[in-house]
């Protein structure tokens, strides 16, 4: 796994990202020890070959999603998981773990760990899944299979904040199983 990295508001000032992004420094710090700290544990694990050519990057830009898996197609093909340190700290901060990780308290590392991880599960199942004679075309095929319940969901959202809303995009089949993928690993970068 390579990673990139722009960080470019997570070492201002705590005040500043108080203000500008109502986020704790402290929290932003963790979350990005708990991406590193991910990163390096699946260099090591199982899944070392499987995400030789899968990018991390690592980012703090002010966007309200803390990671996605993309493919950048320009020219050659090149699997991405954006992790967004900001997004992941706001969303610790939120609570979203209690939905995302099914747990009452946690940190800002774990939870960290936890949004890689699941970016990462969502890799691994569409090469696991995917039907293709290469990597490019079953990730296509794994995004093809669960557009039908994204846009399901899209569908019938009214607002894409409430409790509801999250509770039945947690479900959608691809997410469960990204959920499940890192709940079974996250204590393994944890105890490292």
């Amino acid at each position: 796994m390579k990673v990139k990295k722009s960080l470019n508001f997570i070492y201002e000032h705590e005040d500043f990202l108080r203000r500008q992004f109502n986020i704790s420094k402290k929290h932003a710090l963790h979350a990005l020890e708990g991406v590193c700290s991910t990163v390096t544990w699946l260099q090591t694990s199982i899944y070392k070959e499987i995400i030789s050519d899968l990018t991390c990057y690592i980012t703090d830009e002010p966007i309200n999603f803390p990671g996605e898996l993309a493919i950048d197609d320009v020219g050659e093909f090149q699997p991405v998981i954006y992790i967004n340190v900001l997004s992941v700290t706001e969303c610790f901060q939120n609570k979203e773990y209690v939905l995302d990780m099914k747990k009452d308290e946690t940190t800002c590392f774990e939870y960290a760990a936890f949004v890689l991880l699941h970016e990462v599960g969502h890799y691994v199942h569409a090469l696991m899944g995917g039907t293709g004679s290469n990597k490019k075309e079953r990730l296509f095929d794994y995004f093809d299979r669960g557009e039908y319940y994204y846009e399901r969901f899209i569908d019938s959202m009214i607002d894409g904040n409430t409790y509801d809303e999250k509770k039945r995009y947690r479900n959608i089949p691809h997410e469960k199983a990204a959920d499940n993928f890192a709940r079974q690993y996250v204590d393994f970068v944890c105890d490292q």
